[in-house]
């Protein structure tokens, strides 16, 4: 008996920490940015209920970006203000894009780690937030990727994450 609840002891911690990790890793410090979505049609039974979104920084168009995406199978690409801005129901949110890209992480902010993935035809990075999972009863399972945009932020190590989904007007 007293096996199984130092067992279901380290569990316990095990879970408590890992959940401490997570609320530690979402720094309320890092400022929040809007990605604007491109259309894509998701249909995968398999992985749960999601909304499938694909980004222009999928496909950064800075100078620096061609070769390390072609050479490449992994960069960090720097975000920044566009310039233009985006009406959704919260507002007017000011949408970010790729301005370089580097082989390295970089010192200095706006940096985000992504990975290439190779094709045939175009490469693409990925960063990760390519997937918003959602509840089975949530009503945002039926949008589409070009009818909302993503409001991220930049978390340890250049990793993007995804924290909601903002309707376009």
């Amino acid at each position: 008996m007293n096996k199984l609840r130092i067992a279901l002891v380290l569990q316990l911690l095990f879970f408590l920490g890992w959940g401490a990790y997570l609320l530690a890793s979402r720094d309320s410090s890092v400022p929040e940015f809007y990605l604007e979505t491109e259309p894509v049609d998701p249909r995968d039974l398999i992985s749960g209920t999601y909304v499938a979104l694909n980004y222009r920084i999928s496909s950064p168009e800075a100078p620096s970006c061609a070769a390390l995406m072609r050479n490449s199978l992994s960069m960090y690409v720097r975000l920044a203000d566009s310039g233009r801005t985006v009406n959704t129901v919260d507002g007017p949110v000011p949408v970010y894009d790729a301005a370089e890209c580097a082989a390295k992480a970089p010192a200095g902010p706006g940096w985000a780690r992504a990975s290439i993935q190779p094709s045939s035809w175009r490469p693409t990075a990925r960063y990760g937030i390519e997937k918003f999972f959602v509840n089975e009863n949530d009503p945002r399972k039926d949008l589409r990727s070009g009818s909302v945009v993503a409001k991220v932020k930049l978390g340890a190590g250049g990793q993007l994450l995804l924290l909601d989904l903002v309707n376009k007007i």
